[in-house]
């Protein structure tokens, strides 16, 4: 929250939201935080990899939602094919580890709902941002949620923390880099382009993660891998191609 703060007052941004404002702000912070705290439940319950699988599936519902609830962002058959593309590869990278275990029928419920709450607070946020600035959704986002997160971490956590550099820096990361300048870039592309095709680029994610182990912990490219990075890639492309935009345009959808 304190890297948008500054941000916001380098650019001279103004986060005082209006007395109409207020509701639809609210709102989004507890949709931000149900999906955080279901997120947090479920991982105990699962195994890292389903988790991984199912929470990464929210691009998924991204479009359905979109098609609902934001005029302009059509669910259209090209869209459609590209994401379940590229999904398929996100279950070439994670299936088979996934579904190699047994698991707990509770852990996966909580996660696939983090997922599409996760898949709401994306449709929600490009709709606040058509009428308010990108950096005061997230500022109003995150202030609604601290509260509700450090109020539940002290009914359900254990209190007892150990600090190293490794937890700092762990943290720091989380905060600057993925809390910070991450969110702000997310948001402010969510204010030109719809979430229907931005949604897609996160199915890269478990792929990025599968060539930084490989990179980094030397965990071994396998053909499931390859095979999944190649269908996302072609999820994207099927979903991004300039033939779709310039249809869209036609239909009256600009910035689709």
């Amino acid at each position: 929250m304190g890297v948008v703060l500054l941000i916001a007052a380098l650019q001279r941004v103004s986060l005082r939201p209006r007395r109409e404002e207020w509701r639809p702000l609210a709102w989004m912070g507890l949709l931000f935080t149900a999906q955080i705290m279901l997120l947090n439940a479920g991982s105990a319950h699962t195994e890292a990899s389903r988790q991984a699988l199912l929470l990464n599936s929210y691009p998924l519902f991204v479009p359905l939602l979109a098609h609902w609830f934001l005029p302009g962002d059509r669910l259209t058959l090209q869209k459609s094919l590209g994401t379940l593309l590229a999904f398929l590869g996100v279950l070439f990278i994670f299936g088979e580890k996934a579904f190699s275990g047994g698991g707990k029928l509770t852990g996966d419920l909580l996660i696939a709902l983090s997922s599409v709450l996760l898949a709401g607070n994306a449709v929600y946020v490009s709709a606040l941002v058509r009428t308010n600035h990108p950096y005061q959704v997230l500022f109003w986002q995150m202030a609604f949620a601290i509260p509700c997160f450090f109020a539940s971490s002290l009914l359900l956590e254990p209190q007892h923390y150990s600090w190293s550099p490794l937890v700092i820096g762990s943290i720091g990361y989380q905060g600057i880099v993925v809390g910070g300048l991450c969110f702000v870039g997310w948001t402010s592309l969510l204010q030109h382009y719809a979430p229907g095709r931005l949604s897609v680029g996160f199915f890269l994610t478990p792929l990025f993660g599968a060539l930084f182990s490989y990179l980094l912990l030397d965990e071994p490219i396998t053909a499931g891998l390859a095979a999944g990075g190649a269908a996302i890639l072609a999820g994207l492309f099927v979903v991004t191609r300039p033939v779709k935009a310039k249809r869209e345009a036609r239909a009256g959808c600009p910035n689709a």
